[in-house]
């Protein structure tokens, strides 16, 4: 995999370079940039297969890199000490990230998935859009759905519930499904705070689109599917509902 890196600090470039060649040799890294200019031009010449790229830049940032780069279909690792709301608006627009200082055992990680995803394509100016629009709280919060061949902007309140399919997980709409490759106790961490509720090991139900619990231990929702509540999580799946209706 052809790489480049864009980052503005020396120490660490030269940390990233070096965990790169110890890692993972196949991972030849062809360019190094400083500032926004620079990086454009670097990427746009070598079309790398993965950028690493900084968020705070000389005169930019690595956004501001996102929107001026032409007809990139690669991936893009955000590296950044960034934490809390800008790593939540991270996880719902699905770019990959790493914290800095930079774990080489999260690195090691990283490589690996991005090799599995090697062929896919992204569209990183909706990823963008949607990162941006999760950052601003006066906007409806979205999420990127990435599937097999495309991915999907959706809005939150849309989702009616997700279920675990293996290491994949259903996202079900009004008239709408789709899998996705990411497993269902990543979406528990992220939608949690937009009151989505685990009510059994396979399934996540997004409260809003819930109308009671009945008598046979199952959710009832407003699309009219029934989604069960296991023995153990029937307590704490009750008082959640309580707390949100009261």
């Amino acid at each position: 995999m052809n790489s480049v890196i864009i980052e503005d600090e020396k120490n660490a470039q030269e940390a990233l370079l070096n965990m790169l060649s110890l890692i993972d040799k196949n991972i030849k890294v062809q360019g190094v940039a400083e500032n926004v200019i620079d990086a454009i031009e670097l990427i746009n010449k070598i079309k790398p297969d993965v950028i690493f790229l900084d968020i705070h830049l000389k005169k930019g940032t690595g956004f501001d890199v996102l929107e001026g780069i032409e007809d990139y279909n690669g991936q893009v690792v955000f590296t950044t000490a960034y934490e809390n709301y800008a790593i939540k608006a991270f996880k719902f627009s699905a770019f990959d990230y790493i914290l800095k200082p930079i774990n080489p055992t999260e690195l090691k990680e990283t490589l690996l998935e991005l090799k599995k995803a090697a062929t896919k394509k992204n569209e990183f100016k909706k990823m963008l859009e949607v990162y941006k629009q999760n950052t601003d709280k006066d906007k409806e919060p979205q999420i990127v759905l990435k599937t097999l061949n495309n991915q999907y902007i959706i809005n939150i309140k849309d989702i009616i519930r997700c279920e675990s399919d293996g290491a994949y997980t259903k996202f079900h709409l009004k008239n709408k499904t789709y899998l996705t490759s990411k497993n269902l106790k990543h979406y528990t961490e992220i939608l949690s705070e937009y009151n989505f509720i685990r009510t059994h090991q396979s399934h996540l139900v997004n409260s809003i689109h819930i109308l009671r619990v009945n008598s046979n231990n199952f959710v009832e929702l407003k699309d009219n599917s029934q989604i069960p509540v296991s023995a153990r999580k029937k307590t704490e799946v009750n008082k959640q509902i309580k707390a949100l209706n009261s």
